[in-house]
């Protein structure tokens, strides 16, 4: 030892004497074998007038405490750390549960103490060390509204997994204890040491003499002499009533000092807890007790302290304390009640609440369950956000197996040394990738076309309280068909990618499914139309979809883009999915969100069209109903146009698309009539200068996703369609090999009527 710091050790401690709650510093001690250096520094606590008399707090805070301050030779990388006088009262909350060189160690600050010197200074553990000890002495180191503070248990290298709601949903008021299975991973080191990592379930272990040998196990993992797996128990014990008939309460702070069987006795003493331990404890000394010689195994013990206040972070009083400890047959213990015991902390098992609390999401309980259609790259990530926020589907449905070029953007991974497994359905491979995130998924390998046509036929092909379908599919006939479904009530919501991935579209359904997601994608399709450069992105000649080979004479319709270009539109769809999901789906509208690629491929911008709900027009025709859907868009425009035009009929071009599936016609724009168009009070008149020029460049600008479909005018009296327009509207149908429609704004509202090739159809409301 000498006393010769160095240069970064003089500075640090120049900036502790510094400080203004620091009254001395003793000589520093340099240790020239690990170039560490220590020194005692003097703190005033500042105590009352009557405690300073006495010369410390009830706590036993002196009004001067000497903490040492260890710098090691690697500060300010790592962290001076602090430690008090061997004598200072442990039983205080905020106490790590080591002990450095015989003096108890201080938790002054929630995190990594490298970190915060990093961040603040030296002054900023100072700083923490001189509140500790302030609130130390008045006995504020916790406040009960907050909620009774753990015990710190985060520097024990062994550990359990276990769900802590669910061990303290079995305590009883009149205490007790129960066997549950435990599955445990033991780790050794070269110097013979070892660790447990155990992961208790919540299924009752039937220990009896006949099933020991069946309970425990433990075999070297993969020939390995550092790792083994086994099998055990965890025994599961709790407090109950004092003589007196109250709750047995344990209300005193205390260092976890248990190294041994009779000290875990005494333990549980404390926490009223220790008849159950005991009665838990022979009963399984008797069921090992006829056994041959075997072990050791594994065995974990939790104590479930009951605490005057909430555990912080819970809202509940019981505390748990796990310890872990060898046993054998046929005698239990090692060395009786001498057989080691160690302390062991407890992590919280993969649940979904556990998921949904660390993604900010709140519970994810009281939700309705959502169904993924589409298992694909973007489908199954998706799922798997959504699955990590504790909120995955309830249903994943493809018709789809996998095959190895998905590799490239599937969310799920290949494994095995021929990928045999991983080459199984979509939906099942998904489902089984949700499982790892404790999250049960039932798969459908079916064509979501096949299960939305029994929707037609009486059959509910979706759950009725689903919360909402996400087509991920990216085919068009799938949302047709979903657009063509009586039988679905959920709402729909579409996801799709476009032009390698520089354009991602989001489409929520309305209320009641109005407007659909077909009127949804026709409004998309007006929107991209009326920026230049999307249109030029998703209609133009490199829209991104391709042919691509995947082996030999097989290739698959796909789009290239990274699967980083790719999970970064997936994420900001599954925000919005998580943040409707708790704020709830647009009450009133549907919406159109366009995402596009930052000029630096690094960033995304969104924007969000709110779409209103329309009230289709039905139409005869000789084949069947149709409907017409008026946009607010068209409907905008038509009414401004109308009362520009007061006292005279006027007109104009109908822009849109057609469906044949659904029998629909999506009146999506409107084109104003050319110049040499005619009006007066009982007719108008379409003129053709420059039409044909202006239809071309609306359909190239929307990739010929809209195009025309017929022409509107204005009634200023009456309600239904003139025999002129009837003549027209048969004139018209001759003339184009596809249905036309016919709008009429009247007075009352719109009418409509459609004539199909050959056919002309009957006026319609």
């Amino acid at each position: 030892m000498g006393h010769q710091p160095g240069n970064r050790h003089r500075r640090a401690l120049a900036s502790v004497a510094s400080h203004p709650a620091v009254s001395s510093i003793g000589s520093p001690c340099h240790d020239r074998s690990t170039g560490a250096t220590s020194v005692d520094v003097t703190f005033e606590t500042s105590l009352p007038s009557e405690w300073r008399r006495r010369g410390h707090s009830p706590s036993g805070v002196r009004s001067r405490e000497i903490v040492r301050f260890h710098f090691p030779q690697t500060f300010p990388l790592d962290a001076a750390t602090p430690s008090l006088r061997p004598d200072f009262n442990r039983n205080l909350p905020h106490m790590q549960p080591w002990l450095t060189d015989g003096r108890p160690v201080p938790c002054v600050h929630d995190g990594d103490l490298a970190e915060l010197i990093l961040r603040d200074g030296l002054a900023g553990l100072v700083n923490q060390t001189a509140v500790w000890l302030e609130r130390a002495a008045l006995g504020t180191l916790i406040d009960t509204e907050q909620g009774w503070e753990p015990q710190r248990r985060d520097s024990y290298r062994d550990y359990v997994v276990a769900d802590a709601a669910g061990l303290r949903g079995l305590v009883t008021p009149d205490g007790g204890h129960k066997f549950l299975q435990l599955n445990y991973l033991r780790t050794a080191d070269d110097s013979r040491s070892h660790s447990f990592h155990a992961y208790i379930s919540l299924e009752v272990a039937h220990v009896t003499s006949d099933r020991a040998p069946s309970v425990f196990a433990e075999a070297p993992l993969r020939s390995s002499l550092q790792f083994s797996a086994g099998r055990s128990v965890a025994l599961i014990a709790w407090p109950g009533k004092r003589p007196s008939g109250e709750p047995a309460i344990a209300d005193t702070y205390l260092p976890e000092t248990v190294t041994c069987v009779a000290d875990l006795q005494e333990r549980a003493h404390t926490y009223g807890c220790r008849p159950p331990l005991a009665m838990g404890l022979r009963w399984l000394a008797g069921c090992l007790r006829t056994q041959p010689p075997a072990g050791p195994f594994c065995l974990v013990v939790i104590l479930l302290a009951r605490r005057p206040h909430h555990v912080i972070g819970t809202d509940s009083p019981i505390e748990l304390c796990p310890y872990v400890l060898d046993i054998v047959f046929p005698d239990l213990y090692t060395v009786g009640d001498q057989t080691p015991v160690r302390p062991a902390a407890h992590h919280a098992a993969l649940s979904r609440p556990l998921l949904a609390e660390l993604s900010g999401t709140g519970s994810s309980g009281a939700r309705p369950p959502w169904a993924l259609i589409g298992a694909g790259s973007l489908g199954s990530k998706l799922a798997l956000h959504l699955a990590r926020a504790g909120d995955g589907p309830a249903l994943v449905v493809d018709k789809s197996a996998m095959t190895p070029h998905n590799a490239a953007r599937h969310a799920t991974i290949p494994t095995g040394d021929m990928h045999a497994l991983w080459t199984n359905a979509k939906a099942i491979v998904l489902c089984d990738s949700l499982r790892g995130l404790n999250h049960n998924a039932t798969p459908r390998v079916v064509d979501a076309r096949a299960m939305l046509a029994s929707g037609n036929r009486g059959r509910q092909p979706f759950p009725k309280q689903s919360w909402a379908l996400v087509n991920a599919t990216a085919s068009l006939a799938v949302r047709e068909a979903f657009a063509s479904t009586e039988g679905v009530t959920a709402r729909v919501i579409e996801t799709s990618l476009f032009s390698h991935g520089k354009v991602g579209v989001i489409t929520v359904e309305g209320p009641n499914r109005n407007p659909n997601t077909n009127d949804l994608a026709a409004e998309c399709y007006a929107l991209l139309g009326q920026d230049s450069t999307l249109s030029q992105l998703v209609f133009g000649p490199d829209d991104g979809m391709r042919p691509q080979a995947v082996g030999q004479g097989c290739s698959s319709l796909t789009m290239r883009m990274s699967d980083g270009r790719l999970s970064l539109f997936a994420a900001g769809m599954a925000e919005y999915l998580l943040c409707r999901r708790g704020d709830g789906l647009p009450p009133e509208s549907g919406e159109v969100l366009i995402g596009t690629l930052c000029a630096d491929g690094f960033g995304l911008r969104w924007t969000t069209t709110t779409v209103a709900p329309i009230a289709p027009i039905r139409c005869r025709t000789d084949s069947g109903a149709w409907h017409i859907r008026i946009h607010h868009r068209a409907a905008t425009k038509i009414e401004t146009e109308v009362a520009r035009w007061e006292g005279v009929e006027t007109g104009g071009v109908v822009m849109g698309r057609l469906s044949e599936a659904t029998r629909t016609a999506q009146v999506v724009d409107v084109l104003a009539a050319p110049d040499d168009s005619e009006r007066s009070a009982s007719s108008f008149v379409l003129g053709t200068t420059g039409l044909r020029q202006r239809i071309d460049d609306y359909c190239r600008a929307a990739g010929w996703s809209l195009y025309c479909l017929g022409t509107w005018h204005s009634h200023l009296s009456g309600d239904e369609p003139s025999q002129t327009d009837r003549v027209t509207m048969k004139a018209v149908a001759l003339a184009r090999g596809a249905p036309s429609v016919a709008l009429i704004h009247t007075p009352a509202g719109f009418r409509a009527f459609l004539a199909e090739p050959q056919t002309t159809g009957l006026g319609g409301r």
